[in-house]
């Protein structure tokens, strides 16, 4: 069966397309990384080794710090990180990166690096490259 490709009634906002191209992201990496889902990725990356507090991760992220504290939850039940006690503060955790979250976070990065290859062929390099610059300065601002 031939898969059908679906278009928008309208001219696709920029959200939409956002989505479009995650959502082949998701399935790529549910295929090619099964070990993290793109939001346990978003928390997992921005760990560095000497470890974050949930707080700093959270402000990291730019997430809540509940809700960034229910993803080290799941990411510590997967062994992907440890969560210690704080040496200036006993109150706050300390998050870190396993070996474990660092070879799950190598085959992620290595699978959008593969679309990134990807895509970069499909429009051409130069294109791909004034896109990424563009979308960097955007979202970097």
């Amino acid at each position: 069966m031939t898969p059908v490709k679906r278009l928008p009634a309208t001219r696709p906002h920029l959200p939409m397309l956002m989505g479009m191209v995650f959502s082949r992201l998701r399935e790529r990496l549910a295929v090619e990384a099964p070990d993290l889902r793109p939001s346990q990725l978003r928390v997992l990356e921005w760990l560095p080794a000497d470890g974050l507090t949930i707080s700093e991760l959270a402000e990291c992220a730019e997430m809540t710090t509940q809700g960034c504290g229910q993803f080290v939850r799941q990411l510590e039940a997967l062994g992907m990180v440890e969560v210690s006690v704080a040496d200036h503060d006993a109150r706050a955790r300390v998050v870190r990166i396993t070996a474990d979250g660092r070879d799950a976070l190598a085959r992620s990065t290595a699978v959008l690096a593969a679309c990134d290859e990807a895509w970069a062929a499909q429009v051409g390099p130069e294109r791909w490259r004034v896109f990424r610059e563009v979308l960097e300065e955007v979202a970097l601002d």
